[in-house]
């Protein structure tokens, strides 16, 4: 895992920069008009630009100091905690030969002090490094993000450590939706509450509110019995 290879690269820190890549592209990618003209260059420009936009907004707000954002024009690096990881769109097993340079360069700008340092000390390199960290996100035919995933890569464009980080979300249709309310019968009137008192003894009981029947006292003749 990448968080194995570099404690700085915590799940959760992955997890936010590509989910927000993923989130950016595909809210891109769905307000585009393809009968007005968008094509999937021009979204994929503009979600590029909204994706260093909401980096930067990431940064700037106080709530993640270990990320930090290069940005000069078009060019875009985040960095974690001083490791760069360099994104892009495409496959992940095959990183274009651009983003190696881009990710060589960010890596040679700043580890060449450090890698000249360990060199005087006889510190061997790393076999077929050095190796940089990516991560690709990976597309459909229309250009919509289907996931995201981080690796390492070198100059030659070998990869290892592929990680796939969560992305997914529960589709709005998938939700339950709330039960409808009944209207084809009208609503029942509340039950009156029980009186209390000597009003209460007349009354048996009450149905939509009405009294059932109304014990009465009624004076009967005295009748004489025969002893």
């Amino acid at each position: 895992m990448p968080w194995e290879l570099n404690p700085v690269l915590h799940q959760s820190r992955l997890v936010l920069l590509a989910q927000t890549a993923v989130d950016v592209r595909n809210k891109a990618f769905s307000e585009a008009n393809r009968e007005e003209g968008d094509t999937s260059w021009g979204i994929g420009c503009k979600a590029h630009e909204r994706f260093g936009h909401a980096l930067c907004r990431l940064s700037e707000s106080g709530k993640h100091p270990w990320l930090s954002v290069y940005r000069d024009g078009l060019y875009l690096m985040p960095h974690i905690e001083g490791v760069a990881v360099r994104v892009y769109r495409g496959p992940a097993d095959k990183p274009s030969q651009r983003h190696l340079e881009a990710a060589r360069s960010e890596h040679s700008r700043r580890s060449e002090p450090r890698q000249i340092a360990f060199s005087f000390m006889g510190q061997e390199a790393e076999p077929g490094g050095p190796w940089f960290w990516m991560m690709a996100v990976e597309t459909d035919v229309e250009g919509r993000a289907l996931r995201a995933v981080f690796f390492q890569a070198n100059e030659a464009g070998g990869t290892r450590n592929a990680w796939e980080a969560p992305v997914e979300r529960l589709p709005a249709e998938a939700a339950p939706a709330p039960a409808p309310e009944p209207r084809d019968k009208p609503a029942r009137p509340a039950r009156p509450r029980a009186a209390s008192g000597p009003a209460a003894k007349g009354a048996l009981g009450a149905r939509e509110g009405r009294p059932l029947f109304q014990a009465q006292t009624m004076p009967l003749p005295l009748v004489s019995q025969p002893s």
